[in-house]
């Protein structure tokens, strides 16, 4: 069986299983594969090798990203024993890189509201209200059209766009209403509320489609909310995941964790406790900036002996 073949028939039994309930992680899982299927010369996936699975965990040099791909890796070839391909897993006998931690800049309130009040163009107060003030994913946010707002009050993920295909209502907060307002006032059902300013790839012919039916790219939107945390004072490079982990801290103070997990679309309780106990620098900032290694200043005209210091303290008059 030729690899390619392998792979067309794991992904339609992975969907049919309901292990994979979303286009876009369909089309990461078949991108890791398709890699995968150049580096192994499209031949038999009986006979891949451990070495031919290091060669392609190699294409990426974080540790996280590789951990990810493993694991694709490692569902495949689980897919090829239970078939009958082959008898052992290639991918699980190559070493599992170690997680090293995400950092995500710690914005401060005030540092959040300057970032929404630095929004100008009507594009810009979608995306960073969206991003602040109801949490979505890059994806997610890319994703959204004028019927994700059709009921009022609320932002709708669908499956198709949520993270492992998890939908989710988000009410609109009062910071947020103005900006859905003017969206469902002027984005129609099936157009994108972020829709993409330029062609990628364009057709050589002159028929093109309407903008508005092409969703923004993920660099369009990086760039986007770089340019505003400039443009607002904060000096941190700042990404769309860390103005979702803005709202994640701001919401996990203000409500139930069963709600925060809800509206933050997670699929373990552990995930949203993070928040919880990891405090936000306007918390850390309180707790410390008065503190001092300074000694408590005396001065010449009110300096006490140490008999008037000792009658002050404990009422006993010196002798």
């Amino acid at each position: 069986m030729r690899f390619d073949v392998a792979v067309d028939q794991y992904l339609t039994d992975m969907r049919s299983q309901g292990r994979l309930s979303s286009a876009r992680s369909a089309l990461s899982y078949r991108g890791t594969l398709e890699k995968h299927g150049e580096d192994v010369g499209n031949r038999d996936p009986a006979n891949v090798s451990r070495d031919d699975v290091k060669r392609t965990l190699r294409r990426w040099s974080h540790p996280n990203t590789q951990r990810t791909n493993r694991s694709v890796l490692i569902s495949f070839y689980t897919w090829c024993e239970e078939e009958g391909i082959r008898r052992d897993n290639p991918a699980r006998q190559t070493p599992r890189p170690r997680r090293r931690p995400v950092e995500h800049v710690n914005l401060t309130r005030g540092e959040a509201w300057r970032i929404l009040q630095a929004a100008r163009t009507t594009r810009e107060k979608r995306a960073v209200y969206l991003l602040l003030c109801a949490g979505l994913r890059n994806g997610e946010l890319r994703g959204m059209r004028g019927g994700h707002f059709g009921r009022e009050g609320y932002v709708w993920v669908t499956p198709d766009i949520g993270k492992g295909g998890r939908a989710r209502e988000i009410p609109v907060s009062r910071d947020l209403r103005p900006v859905v307002a003017e969206i469902r006032s002027n984005v129609a059902v099936d157009e994108f509320v972020l829709p993409a300013q330029r062609f990628r790839n364009p057709p050589a012919n002159t028929e093109r489609m309407d903008l508005r039916f092409v969703p923004s790219s993920s660099q369009a939107l990086i760039r986007m909310v770089e340019q505003l945390a400039s443009r607002a004072g904060v000096s941190q490079h700042v990404t769309p995941h860390d103005l979702r982990h803005a709202y994640a801290n701001h919401i996990a103070r203000g409500a139930d964790t069963r709600i925060a997990q809800y509206a933050l679309g997670h699929a373990y309780l552990a995930t949203t406790d993070i928040y919880m106990r990891t405090p936000l620098l306007d918390e850390v900032t309180a707790a410390l900036v008065d503190l001092t290694y300074e000694p408590e200043r005396t001065f010449p005209s009110t300096q006490r002996t140490p008999d008037t210091a000792r009658e002050a303290t404990t009422g006993i008059e010196p002798v």
